[in-house]
């Protein structure tokens, strides 16, 4: 599919002035990532964790929710931690459990609903059970804020409910206290937020009034926890995000968390150097793979795990369900690809009965990458739907539009899920997308490719790597930079690997790059000595008989 190259802005001349001691690339990295003035920058290289992170009580309703648990905890109630099933939802349930007992809630429980049951969000047959149960407070964690109705059903079955979350609302929820910084009347400085970086803020708030150095110690050691939901839910990692991951990383390096530690050891990751992306790969994909497959309880399970034997049990479960989860995403997607008449569709409808649906999601992910099309896959059996987009198309926006047929709906820009009311309403909703469709501008659903810098091969060094290492760690909202070489002569090229489906190429003055994966069907394979060519590339470090050099990995390549 074709990719659009979003090329760098220039670097206004004020801020070259301000700023002589920056190499010019290192300076077009940081103005593309906005970062504009002194406190920006300093805050973004240097982040402070006594001083970059805002007060948890700059939230509306957080002064309410903690007198609300202080209450809980003084009369003994039993209190709910309500979660979700994926990476945020769960390590989200992990830090507020943790934070509550240690400041004296005992008569407490997590509970997490089944994705294949229950789905997103609270639900009424949880709260009757809970009720039953005599619980007196939920809160919830990384869901909520379209669980109207649910709380309403909270307050006659006796129970407050405390909303934390992040998801886009639509309203303010009638809830006890409703702590979700993208809702818009909320006046709390940064909306980026994971849900975990949420439930944190409530843990902040409510160790906050504790004396001793051990409460201080316990919050620090939370940010493993904090470091792997906001990776793992694909939030920014710009301002208060920035400071949470990096200190995060840090501790979850040193982690004292046993489920962590057996995991990581499983999956082979090397202990004391782990970056963002061993997290976003390897750990994430792994720990989500109980919510897909089996039950998040499993992840939960590993993360609350309190000795060695009962850690190593999980984290080899958890192994054995992500190659599952892989297995089923690869044969649900190769028959995905035989419903021809649906993937010729504007908007890509298709109903299945035979897709699991803890991979859903990530098959609507795939299809829409590979078809360049908004996608839904629909499982009939359920009435729901998992609908994904590439480009800049507000998918949400679209789909919002046909609300009046969902029983529930919530998502992103990119990613939303909804449950029909009824199965009636289905071909109405199809209609609705394939009309949408035809508004659609082309451009706006073909990829982008962001370069943050045009440079020459001569500028590429180890001294330009180490500066931009200093950019890490890397995610969404500072992805690893792409850098843009135009009219290089390729001089050689070699095809390498033990498939042969990776190239090498050879330019002017001994510089060389490699191509990894490139696939036979594509252009790229016509490369042709002696041709000029327009490169993107990213910096890396290939290892190898105890050797180091720098490696530029090729992204894309056009003829110049």
């Amino acid at each position: 599919m074709k990719t659009i190259w979003q090329l760098p802005k220039d670097v206004p001349q004020e801020m070259k002035k301000q700023f002589p001691e920056f190499h010019p690339i290192i300076l077009s990295l940081l103005y593309q990532r906005g970062l504009t003035t002194q406190e920006q920058i300093d805050e973004f290289f240097n982040p402070d964790y006594s001083s970059d992170l805002h007060n948890p009580f700059l939230f509306k309703d957080m002064s309410k929710a903690v007198e609300r648990i202080e209450r809980a905890r003084k009369e003994k109630e039993k209190v709910v931690v309500y979660g979700d099933f994926d990476v945020d939802g769960v390590t989200a349930s992990v830090v507020l459990f943790k934070t509550l007992k240690k400041i004296g809630l005992n008569n407490l429980e997590i509970y997490i609903p089944s994705r294949e049951n229950e789905s997103h969000g609270l639900n009424k047959s949880a709260l009757k059970m809970f009720s039953k149960k005599g619980v007196k407070l939920v809160i919830t964690v990384d869901c909520g804020s379209y669980s109207n109705k649910e709380v309403e059903e909270g307050s006659k079955l006796g129970i407050d409910i405390i909303v934390t979350d992040h998801h886009r609302p639509e309203k303010k929820v009638n809830a006890f206290a409703f702590i979700n910084p993208k809702y818009k009347a909320e006046k709390y400085p940064y909306r980026d937020l994971a849900g975990v970086g949420v439930s944190f803020k409530l843990a902040q708030a409510l160790l906050s009034s504790k004396q001793g150095e051990s409460y201080k110690a316990f919050e620090k050691w939370l940010l493993d926890l904090v470091a792997l939901g906001t990776i793992a839910d694909r939030m920014p990692l710009l301002g208060e995000n920035r400071t949470l991951v990096k200190y995060g990383l840090l501790v979850l390096n040193k982690t004292s968390n046993l489920g962590l530690r057996a995991l990581i050891k499983n999956l082979g990751l090397p202990l004391g150097s782990l970056k963002s992306d061993d997290v976003a790969f390897y750990l994430a994909p792994c720990l989500n793979s109980a919510g897909r497959v089996n039950h998040a309880n499993d992840s939960l399970a590993l993360l609350l795990s309190e000795n060695k034997e009962q850690a190593d049990k999980w984290a080899l479960k958890l192994k054995e369900t992500n190659n599952q989860r892989q297995k089923m995403l690869s044969k649900t997607i190769e028959n995905l690809k035989k419903r021809k008449e649906e993937l010729e569709q504007k908007w890509i409808f298709i109903i299945t009965r035979n897709c699991p649906t803890g991979v859903a999601g990530l098959a609507a992910s795939k299809i829409a990458k590979d078809y360049g099309k908004p996608t839904v896959i629909f499982l009939e059996k359920h009435l729901r739907g998992s609908a994904r987009v590439e480009g800049d198309f507000d998918l949400f926006k679209s789909l919002a539009k046909f609300k009046k047929y969902f029983l529930d709906f919530g998502g992103h820009n990119r990613a939303a899920g909804f449950k029909l009311k009824d199965k009636i309403y289905l071909e109405s909703l199809k209609k609705g997308l394939l009309e949408e469709a035809k508004s659609i501008k082309p451009e706006e659903l073909l990829p982008k490719l962001f370069i943050d810098a045009i440079v020459d091969l001569e500028e590429i060094d180890w001294d330009l790597y180490n500066e931009v290492e200093k950019f890490e760690p890397f995610g969404e909202g500072n992805e690893m930079p792409n850098f843009l070489v135009r009219k290089v002569k390729l001089i050689d090229l070699e095809t390498v690997g033990k498939q042969n489906n990776h190239c090498r190429l050879y330019f002017k003055g001994g510089k060389k790059m490699i191509y990894f994966f490139v696939d036979e069907e594509t252009e790229e394979k016509k490369l042709k000595k002696g041709e000029n060519y327009d490169i993107v590339f990213c910096l890396g470090i290939n290892q190898w008989n105890g050797q180091q050099e720098l490696q530029l990995k090729v992204v894309d390549l056009r003829k110049s």
